[in-house]
């Protein structure tokens, strides 16, 4: 069983707050992850949104690598479509060496209507251009290539004559995560060997693992990114953390539809929907990951272990994200130390005890 600190650094300039301040806190605060004992960090990356305000999330990993030693860093997710799928391939191999093999690449086909405008990039095509992204990077990166090989690519949508491959990456493979919940892309996932980061709603996934021969409980399947807040009461946890929460939630709630780019419909979230949610356990609709988790040590336990227990299908990595947009750093490192001496083992000792 994994767990990791999934998340980014969002800055709220209602607030006053710089990108760099941003990106120097987030930074710290994954330096202190390692310190306290989780095993891997994830960063995602949005474009002209404060939702996710990290538009250049390897970066931010390399600064993260640069000082640690032990954490895995990686991306959750990478917007393949956006990317020119060799020059991310040589980040990631730059990645991993400034690492010293600890780069993961979570990627996915982006979301954001803002984005693939201003790219120039058709969202018709987003699919069969990550599927296309992930079969070059595969290539490049986990085929075997030596130092010197030149190789093509033809394909629908990206054309690379003579690669000459001089990255020498330190891990043999960079363990790809796809970050989607669709059956046909889990259904690929499965196929080519890639962790998934997201649950597996469909069950494509396991099922295509299987039928190539492998367990899925060797791989990576993520529970869903958590918000977790820890405090001495659920009162106290959810009145720091629910105005930052809805903040998140209404930045993806008020974006573009991806398909044609019309505006939003979705009225603005509250206090009371976000309490709403927090009491009974679930989403809100804006589409986003989870529904906020506060209150103290044995609340968030109770509240995680039927999920390793399998409520909700085969997981076997957790992401929490503690420094909601506003929250205070005391709040998130408290939350940090708490959730990795006082919930990671009882967690771990569960899914030991279920075979995982």
């Amino acid at each position: 069983m994994r767990f990791s600190v999934i998340a980014g650094a969002r800055q709220r300039p209602d607030k006053g707050q710089s990108a760099a301040d941003a990106f120097h806190t987030y930074v710290d605060d994954m330096v202190y992850a390692e310190e306290v004992g989780f095993d891997a960090c994830y960063l995602g990356e949005h474009h002209f949104t404060f939702a996710s305000g990290n538009s250049s999330p390897l970066m931010m990993a390399a600064a993260i690598a640069a000082r640690t030693s032990t954490i895995r860093v990686g991306t959750s997710i990478i917007c393949a479509p956006l990317h020119n799928p060799v020059r991310l391939a040589e980040d990631l191999a730059a990645l991993d060496i400034i690492s010293n093999g600890r780069c993961e690449l979570g990627i996915g086909v982006g979301g954001r209507w803002e984005e693939f405008v201003t790219f120039g990039v058709d969202p018709k095509e987003r699919f069969g251009r990550t599927y296309e992204v992930c079969e070059i990077i595969d290539l490049c990166l986990n085929s075997g290539k030596q130092v010197g090989d030149r190789f093509d690519w033809n394909g629908k949508y990206y054309q690379f004559p003579d690669i000459n491959w001089v990255m020498q990456t330190v891990q043999e493979r960079i363990p790809i995560l796809w970050g989607g919940f669709g059956p046909k892309g889990a259904r690929r996932a499965g196929q080519r060997g890639y962790h998934l980061l997201a649950p597996d709603v469909t069950g494509e996934y396991s099922k295509a693992v299987r039928e190539n021969g492998r367990d899925p409980k060797d791989y990576l399947i993520l529970g869903l990114v958590n918000n977790v807040t820890i405090g001495e009461s659920f009162e106290e946890a959810f009145e720091e953390a629910w105005e930052p929460f809805a903040w998140v939630a209404n930045q993806y709630g008020q974006a573009p539809s991806i398909d044609d780019g019309s505006p939003s419909t979705q009225p603005l979230y509250t206090r009371e929907d976000v309490l709403r949610s927090a009491k009974t356990k679930k989403q809100m609709g804006y589409g986003g990951f989870n529904v906020p988790i506060a209150g103290t040590v044995d609340q968030v336990i109770e509240h995680f272990l039927p999920i390793v227990r399998g409520k909700h299908g085969l997981i076997t990595h957790f992401g929490i994200e503690v420094r909601h947009p506003g929250i205070s750093t005391e709040t998130a490192r408290r939350t940090l130390k708490r959730f990795a001496e006082e919930v990671i083992p009882v967690l771990r000792a569960e899914a030991a005890a279920n075979g995982l």
